[in-house]
């Protein structure tokens, strides 16, 4: 018997999550007793004390705020949901906590893993402040100076120094393979929860080899080496620079000077747009219009890793998860939304088709699903990138639609910024808007290589040939007196429903 099947309470769970999702309580209950359960016997202890330490009438929020904590794999999940609107306000509190955690790794530990990684000589050049600056799920920051001719020579003498947590490869370790079995436990007893059947071991298994990168810095400095080179041409961000002294284990970068970007937001509603705009435009926008064939996008853009500089830059931190969407991809996500915007069902499952993974691709059980999303375009709703979305998420659960992992982290990275747009515009900026701002500013930069392209080529930002756009221009009469019949019906409705309250 699993103790934490008693210990965690479904009913709980199920008014903290988000009201569409409730009738899941029991399956999140039963795979964090899974993945809990399977913790070696002092790990289990340890989490049990975290519990036991908290107040006796402590919240269910503060309760898995403080298991989120006690995990890396647990705070990932949390760092993701904790900007979502749909869940309890209380246990967004919890887990916005997640995003930055006071340091509990000491300055001797962190000497050690120098003297482990540089030597006893080369480690003795650094001059480490007297505590750390933060804690992430696996790495703790620290700033540093050379000391003595090190820091000669024009070389940059001080910076911060990102270095993994003791023990934290093997733990992680523990916890990724934990995912296993719960992808396992939840196809093994989907019918009997209600849940659809997309194999869930599958799906655990690209978390799991996704995740395992949070611990490889060597992979992270190239990432950041990467970013650097994306954002050259756009001073309104900061990318931290990489120093020398990196290893697979410990990460020397300049250190940016700012807070975390909802702790400071501008006094003034237009500075607060404004600042919500450039995040949505730089981790949303830019990766989509991308002009090369591989668009690189941020795949943990939680507040945490988004600071607000003192110079009022956006600097972008932690780029050890990252995602690639491919230039067919690219593609496909314009034809779908060009397919929206002309009512066109064939060529959105066309695309569909494109994105999916082709074993198992129902076009039929996904028409269906496409159909409902159209009458949404035809009662006035507006294409773009939040409708492909939600198209999507009502085909895998209702459709069994697969789609390519790389493509479901961009989806995840889409709610993670668009939180993160909510918790400083307040609903002000549509992360839609600001894709559809920059996808006509590439269109007109393109426009003089467009005279001498081929009709039919995608070899462009926007991913749109010139035949695509004369489709779209000749059907946009009807889509606009589609959407003007949709808003003199919610008008109609709005004045009739006035008249009635009087």
């Amino acid at each position: 018997m699993n103790p934490w099947d008693s210990l965690l309470d479904e009913q709980a769970l199920a008014a903290v999550m988000p009201a569409a999702y409730r009738d899941f309580a029991g399956p999140v209950k039963g795979a964090l007793a899974v993945f809990l359960g399977g913790l070696d016997e002092a790990r289990q202890q340890e989490v049990l004390a975290l519990q036991a330490a908290l107040d006796a009438d402590a919240t269910v929020s503060e309760r898995l705020g403080a298991l989120a904590q006690s995990c890396p794999v647990l705070q990932k999940l949390g760092q993701i949901l904790a900007r979502d609107p749909r869940i309890a306000p209380e246990l967004r509190q919890q887990l916005q906590q997640l995003e930055s955690l006071p340091p509990t790794v000491t300055v001797d530990e962190i000497r050690a893993t120098l003297i482990r990684e540089f030597g006893r000589v080369d480690a003795a050049q650094f001059e480490l402040a007297a505590a750390p600056l933060a804690e992430a799920s696996v790495a703790v920051v620290i700033p540093f100076t050379l000391r003595g001719a090190a820091g000669a020579n024009g070389r940059i003498s001080s910076g911060v120094l990102k270095v993994l947590k003791p023990r934290i490869e093997e733990q992680l370790a523990a916890e990724l393979a934990l995912l296993g079995d719960v992808g396992d436990y939840l196809d093994r007893r989907c019918a009997e929860l209600g849940l659809i059947e997309i194999d869930y071991a599958e799906s655990f298994r690209r978390v799991r080899q996704k995740l395992a990168g949070e611990v490889r810095l060597d992979q992270e400095q190239a990432h950041l080496a990467a970013a650097q080179r994306e954002f050259a041409d756009e001073p309104r961000v900061q990318i931290p620079a990489l120093l020398d002294f990196c290893s697979p284990r410990i990460t020397a970068m300049e250190r940016v000077y700012g807070v975390k970007i909802t702790d400071r937001l501008p006094a003034d509603l237009r500075g607060r747009q404004r600042l919500a705009s450039l995040v949505a435009e730089a981790l949303i926008a830019r990766p989509v219009l991308a002009p090369e064939p591989r668009a690189v996008f941020h795949s943990d853009p939680h507040a945490g890793n988004l600071f607000l500089t003192n110079d009022g830059r956006l600097a972008i931190l932690d780029w050890s998860l990252v995602g690639e969407l491919t230039e067919a991809e690219r593609a496909s996500i314009v034809q779908i939304v060009l397919g929206a915007a002309a009512l066109d069902e064939e060529l959105i499952l066309d695309h569909l088709g494109e994105i999916a993974d082709a074993e198992g691709f129902d076009r039929s059980a996904v028409a269906i699903v496409v159909r409902k999303w159209l009458q949404r375009i035809v009662a006035g709703d507006v294409p773009g990138l939040n409708w492909v979305v939600g198209l999507l998420d009502e085909a895998v659960q209702t459709a069994r639609l697969r789609v390519h992992g790389e493509l479901m982290l961009f989806r995840k990275s889409l709610y993670t910024v668009q939180g993160v747009v909510e918790s400083i515009a307040g609903g002000t900026v549509d992360v839609d808007d600001v894709l559809v701002r920059g996808f006509a500013r590439a269109l007109a930069r393109e426009l003089p290589r467009r005279w001498f392209a081929s009709p039919v080529s995608r070899e462009f930002a926007t991913r749109t040939s010139n035949l695509d756009l004369l489709a779209l221009y000749l059907r946009m009469p009807a889509l606009a007196a589609l959407q003007s019949a949709a808003l003199a019906r919610r008008l109609l409705d709005r004045w009739t429903e006035s008249i009635a309250a009087k």
